[in-house]
C-alpha cells in the first residue's frame, strides 16, 4: 500500500448570510400585512355607546356656519368631530333626503317647497349659504349620506313622522349604523319603530308635558333639553343632550352635571374643533 495520502476534496465556501436583508423583508412583509387589514379588514365603527361626553351634535349640519343640510356640511362635521344631525324628510317619489321642509322655500330658493321635486330635481338645487362670500352648497339624499358616513360618526337625524320613518330607519339597518345612530323625534311611533331596529331615540318636544317613565317606556333612551332643565331630567335613566349651550365653558359646566351632549347650529362656538385624522 503506498503511503502517499489522498488528497481531501476542498470545502465548499460557505455561504454568506446577509442579516439586514433578511431583517428588512420581514419588515417589510409585516407593513405590507398590516396595510391590507387596514384597506380590506373590518375598520373600527364609532358606536353611540363609544362616544365620549359631551358630544355636540350639529344641526342641519351647522345651518349657522354652513348651507344648511347641505353634503359639504356633513362633510365637514365629520372632519372636525362633530356629529351631523340632518332634518330629514320625503319627497313625492319617496327618497329620503336631508332637507327642512320648513325652510326649503328661503334656503333653496324654492317658492312651493319640495312638492313634486323628483330626487333628481332636488339633486340639482344649491343651497344657499348662511354667510356672505362663502359657497353654495349640494344637496344630498339620506343614503348617500348614509353610505358617506358609515363607520367613521354617529348620526343623529330628526325623524318627525312614520313616512320618513320606515324608510330611513330601513337604510340605518341595511348599512348596519343601528349603534351609530340616534334618532331624534317627537313621535312616539318614531321612537317605537327605532327602539325595534335597535336604534337610540331622542326626545325633542314638549319636555314639561312628559314624564320620563312614559318616555322610557315609549322606546325613548334620550332627551333634549335647556340647560336649566338639566338638575331635573340629569337624575332620570334619560340621557342629556342640551338644546342651548353658548360656549365650550358653559358645556364644561354642564358636563360635569352628566349630561351627554349639545346640539347647536353653530357646534364650533360649544366646542372648539379637532381635526380627525383617523
Amino acid at each position: 500500500m503506498s503511503d502517499d495520502r489522498i488528497p481531501m476534496p476542498e470545502r465548499p465556501e460557505p455561504k454568506k448570510f446577509n442579516a439586514p436583508l433578511w431583517a428588512g423583508a420581514v419588515v417589510a412583509v409585516g407593513l405590507i400585512v398590516v396595510l391590507l387589514v387596514n384597506v380590506f379588514g373590518h375598520k373600527d365603527k364609532l358606536t353611540v355607546a363609544e362616544l365620549t361626553p359631551p358630544a355636540v351634535a350639529a344641526l342641519d349640519g351647522g345651518s349657522e356656519v354652513y348651507p344648511p343640510n347641505s353634503e359639504g356640511a356633513f362633510t365637514e362635521d365629520v372632519k372636525f368631530g362633530y356629529l351631523p344631525a340632518p332634518t330629514l324628510t320625503s319627497l313625492d317619489d319617496g327618497t329620503i333626503v336631508a332637507a327642512d321642509p320648513e325652510t326649503t322655500a328661503e334656503t333653496m330658493g324654492l317658492p312651493d317647497g319640495l312638492g313634486g321635486l323628483t330626487s333628481e330635481q332636488f339633486l340639482a338645487q344649491t343651497i344657499k349659504p348662511p354667510r356672505k362670500d362663502t359657497q353654495a352648497g349640494k344637496p344630498i339624499t339620506w343614503n348617500d349620506l348614509v353610505d358617506d358616513a358609515a363607520g367613521s360618526t354617529v348620526l343623529v337625524p330628526l325623524i318627525s313622522d312614520m313616512t320618513v320613518a320606515d324608510r330611513a330607519l330601513a337604510k340605518i339597518t341595511e348599512a348596519d349604523m343601528a349603534e351609530s345612530t340616534i334618532v331624534r323625534t317627537a313621535d312616539a311611533q318614531v321612537a317605537k319603530a327605532a327602539q325595534d331596529a335597535g336604534i337610540d331615540a331622542m326626545f325633542v318636544g314638549d319636555y314639561s308635558s312628559a314624564g320620563p317613565d312614559e318616555l322610557t317606556a315609549s322606546g325613548y333612551t334620550m332627551i333634549a333639553v335647556p340647560a336649566e332643565a338639566v338638575p331635573t331630567w340629569g337624575e332620570t335613566d334619560l340621557n342629556v343632550w342640551v338644546t342651548d349651550v353658548k360656549d365650550k365653558k358653559q358645556l364644561d359646566d354642564l358636563a360635569k352635571q352628566g349630561i351627554m351632549g349639545a346640539l347647536s347650529t353653530n357646534p364650533y362656538e360649544v366646542l372648539p374643533s379637532t381635526v380627525k385624522t383617523n
